[in-house]
């Protein structure tokens, strides 16, 4: 007999559950309080009491009792709203944590603070909606928020789906998939594919007993004990309706003038959202808790936060009455809403007499103005307590939104934070969290336009708080935002990853290519809006003007081929505007939303995608083993037996370690008139976590990617791959959406999945971790590996197809077809059905698998393509192309080959150099010093320069560079090309004394912080910078105000907040300090890719004439 859980604290006249663990029902003491209805759960083994708290506050004693005379007793508090305002401490804390906490309720505001800002909707109001909200009488209005204790969750079920049709339900949507009314809302939810009603008991009219579905709030449990949170879920729904109902409404003020009526609407839904608000700032077990990845059963009851060791720490991520990504967008809307109403209800009576209606006591106008700012502060504390943690930089947004709102002149504590301490740490925001190419950290579309457009929501929020308060917030103490180097290429970076003008390139969590249908019904992509180019060129950049310029004319773009070396995404692109046809690659990584996408490989033609990415998930649930995975994207992996993958909750401090790959480098480009060709490598990173290190485990990985022009608007890909260590090589492709064929192959069916011949789809217990993505790949079949020509054809358009031309693969190699669907449900109901081709190779040695794509909707246009081995060298390779209109050329390449070193080639040419391209009578060369082709013999003088760096400017991006003779702007340089060797293009060249003064496209600065700590080689840093997969391994840490550095040996980040680096021995440079003191807590340091003395190696891309 014992009482499971019950409230620490609970506001009067409020509905709870009180679950008895009882043999037999037990009886309840409850003075004063109201039983509703009681019931067994055979699941909890416990009788589930339905009470409302008593009116009067007190403290009560709870008392259950069983026919044995066992007893269970509880303390529970009970208060008014008045009570829960007034600060208290419990356990040593204070609450409501209300900022300043502890402090005094004060209202300073005496002018609206907040019409500048742009409405948070850029179309016209949406008249329907706006009609039912103003249509909803005062209880209606009041009754639609859901109140604190009910508990909130975001997904159903998303494993077994529907109680009755179970996954057939995914087929519609994987996140959100049930129908719902919430206008008037009923608790009840509706499966699109069975279209049975959820749950079988009216929650409105307090039934928690009727019916064979029974939700009480905390979900209904099957047989199986699969819970379903159908209430939960639809409260959390009902949630963010009503803020947007605010929105809403604010919206249509702000664009029609004064309309008392609807203020005064208005005003009442901010009253009861600041009731629930301040509630909760004071009994935050109610708050939404943690936002899971699936469905989770509650244990009894929400968790007693405020009890736990400590409250505040307990407090990270758990939201407010909205879930944590959701408060900053709450407070912002709560914000404009309360701005907008100020001056129509300050003096007004009528909504303070409604509200009074509805059992909100309030004196008059002055207490409703007070209880809303109250709920502001309350968002505000919510924010600095770690509790709303949204996409950078919106925790900082709402907070700086209700300030102005709030107009306070005293809040230095709160801009501190936000430039300090926060989780955007403003004053390093830019610098922190982009890439030195401009490139936000998260996934391209979505997320990091995100990233983008706040660094200018940033700047001005920040101006035009400075303009109400002039002294309070000085720009010595809170400098600008934009104030950084990288300013336009951080504008240019989104639309550089625009594809055919219609869909972003996608890296991580992107907008998904899933179903591969044509773009020409996808409007224009403008990753930016008008008003974030406009804020960009107020900030100064020269590129948003531009931009926004050919927006405003709707003129297509082109960025042309792009190297973003600093996140590590390479796009070539044919000319045109837009282009004709882009193909890409991933070689970098970034911290958040990240997919196992390193290598991986997509292609556009013809207005449609021909390899792509999964992008945007069905579901957290199966992210890791499906659109996540390494196995559902056109690259390549190597499975080390021992290294399992890092399984990570999803509430995890180490967030930014999901879905690790690796990291690589851009080693050179050869561009010509219809050929651009791009080589890059990388190795594979693991982060041990028991170490706290970034481990190297040996693997290595290389690619050479060729886009070809044929003939007319045809295109082809040359991919050409190496895979170097662990013990089990694979190279997946699932191609076109649609069936393979291989030309006189006769498939041979095999059971299982790709995982194994005895795993079924979707089984557990993997021989290995790598291999979740690959157990969901069935209807196997042995094809033949270096075989004849293969063919997908579309599933949406049969005139679509992708021609594969095997060149070569190493012996050993098997080749295998299956079948990749969706994962929630059947394969039959997927939204897309590829058929994947996976090549696999026991490590021996170096695995190489040469490949040419080509895309068509008519006719190909390659007559033959052909492989031209090598003599004596396993990982060089040629590659012969013949189109029909009678274009040849061909691509040698020997990869890790010094300039000087020669490989033959059975065609009779011979190359000194790793890199070559020869059509008619001409030759492309990069870093070789010799070729010979057809009997016709080329010397090419000094293909690899090495200056030293004598000099930089970091602001202007410029060094000064000794021994570079003849280099021209586009050109592309390696800086510390024995460290992070970084891939720059040079962007102008002046001659000055001793050398030449390069402007190189990139910033040099990965990050900026305060030395918290000094141990020997360990230093501890105050703000976060990236470390992922081992970035600033081998660049430089340098003290900012003397410039002397140290090698950085290895970085992580032990939280989202701060870093830990070990660094070499003094460089033996002049003028270096000593190791024990060079740098002392308090300095100001950054991380840079170079420092005056590094190496600059410059690859000329060389033609020459071949003639005898």
């Amino acid at each position: 007999m014992k009482i499971q859980w019950a409230p620490r604290m609970i506001m009067t006249d409020r509905l709870f559950r009180l679950p008895v663990e009882s043999q037999t029902k037990p009886q309840l003491e409850a003075k004063a309080f109201e039983q509703i209805s009681v019931r067994f759960s055979p699941r909890d083994k416990a009788w589930m009491f339905y009470l409302r708290s008593p009116s009067d506050s007190g403290d009560y004693a709870l008392r259950a009792r069983d026919e044995a005379g066992n007893s269970s007793v509880i303390d529970l508090r009970v208060r008014t709203l008045h009570e829960v305002r007034r600060p208290f401490d419990d356990g040593g804390t204070t609450w409501p944590r209300r900022w300043p906490v502890g402090g005094p309720r004060e209202s300073r505001k005496q002018r609206q603070t907040l019409l500048t800002d742009p409405p948070s909707a850029s179309s016209a109001v949406d008249t329907d909606r706006l009609a039912f909200w103003t249509s909803q009488d005062d209880d209606s209005l009041w009754r639609h928020l859901p109140n604190a204790e009910v508990p909130r969750a975001h997904y159903v079920n998303v494993h077994q789906g529907c109680p009755i049709c179970g996954t057939a339900i995914f087929a519609t949507h994987g996140f959100y998939p049930w129908t719902r009314v919430h206008a008037p809302a009923d608790l009840r939810s509706t499966c699109p594919s069975c279209d049975n009603r959820f749950p079988s008991n009216d929650l409105l009219a307090d039934d928690f007993t009727t019916g064979d579905f029974v939700d009480d709030g905390f979900g209904y449990f099957d047989d199986d004990g699969h819970v379903f949170l159908f209430a939960a879920s639809s409260r959390r729904e009902l949630v963010g309706q009503y803020a947007g109902a605010i929105r809403l409404l604010t919206d249509y003020l702000r664009r029609e003038g004064p309309d008392r009526p609807v203020a005064r609407q208005l005003g009442l839904m901010l009253l009861r959202w600041s009731v629930e608000e301040i509630y909760i700032a004071a009994a935050p077990q109610f708050r939404h808790g943690p936002s899971q990845e699936i469905e989770q059963a509650w244990d009894g009851g929400q968790p007693d936060w405020a009890g736990m060791e400590d409250p505040i720490a307990a407090l990270y991520r758990k939201g407010s009455l909205a879930y944590a990504i959701d408060v900053p967008m709450v407070t912002e809307a709560l914000s404009h809403a309360y701005d907008t109403v100020w001056p129509l209800l300050r003096d007004d009576d009528e909504w303070i007499h409604r509200a009074t209606a509805q059992g909100l006591e309030l004196e008059d106008a002055t207490a409703g103005v007070h209880l809303i700012e109250e709920a502001l502060s309350c968002l505000m504390q919510t924010a600095i307590d770690g509790a709303a943690l949204s996409n950078k930089p919106r925790t900082s947004l709402g907070v700086l939104t209700a300030l102005r709102a709030l107009d306070r002149d005293d809040a230095g504590d709160v801009m501190d934070w936000l430039y300090d301490h926060g989780p955007d740490r403003m004053r390093v925001f830019v610098t922190n969290n982009f890439t030195t190419d401009g490139a936000p950290p998260e996934a391209t579309g979505g997320y990091n336009d995100t990233h983008t457009r706040g660094v200018f929501e940033l700047q001005e929020q920040v101006d035009a708080l400075r303009e109400l308060q002039p002294d309070a917030y000085p720009s010595s103490l809170y400098p600008s935002v934009t104030d950084d180097p990288r300013l336009d290429r951080l504008v240019r970076s989104p639309h550089d990853m625009v594809l055919l003008d219609h869909v972003p390139f996608h890296f991580g969590d992107g907008g998904s290519a899933g179903v591969q249908q044509p773009l020409k019904e996808r409007q224009t992509l403008k990753p930016l809006d008008e008003t974030t180019l406009e804020r960009a060129a107020v900030a100064g950049s020269q590129t948003a003007v531009d931009l926004l310029a050919r927006q405003r004319r709707d003129e297509p773009g082109n960025p042309g081929t792009t190297f973003h070396d600093g996140v590590g995404i390479a796009i070539l692109r044919t000319d045109g505007k837009p282009e004709r046809a882009a193909a890409g690659i991933v070689y970098g990584d970034a911290p958040w939303h990240r997919h196992q996408d390193l290598f991986d490989v997509q292609l556009y033609a013809f207005d449609r995608p021909f390899l792509s990415d999964l992008g945007y998930p069905q579901s957290w649930a199966h992210v890791g083993a499906w659109e996540g995975n390494w196995a559902t994207h056109n690259s390549v992996w190597s499975v080390v037996n021992e290294i399992k993958p890092l399984d990570l909750p999803f509430d995890t401090p180490w967030h930014y370690l999901k879905e690790i790959a690796g990291r690589g480098r851009l080693v050179r480009v050869l561009r010509t008139d219809g050929v651009q060709i791009v080589e890059v490598e990388a190795r594979r990173w693991v982060f041990d976590a028991e170490q706290l290190r970034w481990v190297d485990p040996g693997i290595r990985y290389r690619r050479l990617l060729a886009l070809v022009e044929t003939d007319d608007e045809g295109i082809a890909l040359v991919d050409l791959s190496r895979i170097q260590g662990g013990d089990d090589h694979w190279r997946l492709c699932r191609g076109l959406e649609g069936r393979f064929v291989q030309q006189g192959v006769e498939p041979q069916s095999q059971p299982g999945t790709l995982a194994g011949a005895d795993f079924e789809r979707g089984a557990d217990g993997l021989r290995h971790g790598d291999h979740a993505g690959l157990a969901w790949m069935n209807e196997v079949a042995q094809i033949d590996a270096g075989g004849a020509r293969g063919q997908w054809t579309s599933r949406h358009d049969e005139a679509a197809r992708l021609d594969l031309h095997q060149l070569h693969v190493s012996e050993g190699t098997r080749l295998r077809t299956a079948r990749s669907t969706a994962v929630m449900d059947s394969p039959d109901r997927s939204r897309y059905d590829y058929h994947t081709l996976a090549w696999q190779r026991a490590a021996q040695g170096t695995t190489c698998i040469d490949l040419v794509f080509e895309p068509h909707l008519g006719d190909p246009t390659l007559a033959d393509a052909q492989t031209i081995s090598s003599a004596g060298a396993d990982e060089a390779a040629g590659v012969h192309l013949t189109t029909h209109a009678g274009r040849e050329l061909s691509i040698y390449w020997s990869p890790d080959r010094e300039p000087d070193e020669e490989t033959r080639f059975e065609d009779d040419t011979s190359m000194q150099g790793p890199l070559a391209l020869v059509e008619t009578e001409r030759a492309l060369t990069v870093a070789c010093v010799g070729l010979s082709v057809g009997g016709v013999q080329v010397t090419i003088p000094e293909p690899r320069q090495t200056g030293t760096i004598t000099h930089l400017d970091r602001r202007r991006c410029t060094i000064d560079v000794q021994g570079l003779v003849g280099i021209h702007p586009h050109d592309r340089v390696v800086v510390n090309s024995q460290g992070r060797a970084h891939n720059y293009e040079v962007t102008a060249v002046d001659q000055i004394d001793g050398g030449v003064r390069l402007t190189l496209d990139m910033d040099s600065v990965h990050g900026r912080a305060r030395i918290v700590s000094v141990d020997g080689e360990r230093i501890e840093l105050d703000f976060h910078l990236i470390t992922r997969t081992a970035t600033l391994m081998d660049t430089r840490l340098q003290r900012e105000s003397d410039g002397n550095w140290r090698p950085i040996r290895h970085a992580r980040n032990a939280d989202g907040y701060t870093t830990s680096l070990e660094v070499g021995g003094a460089p033996g440079v002049d003028g270096a300090l000593a190791d024990n003191d060079w740098i002392q807590p308090g300095d100001w340091v950054a991380a840079v890719d170079y420092v005056v003395g590094d190496p600059v190696r410059w690859e000329p891309e060389i033609t020459s004439v071949l003639k005898d």
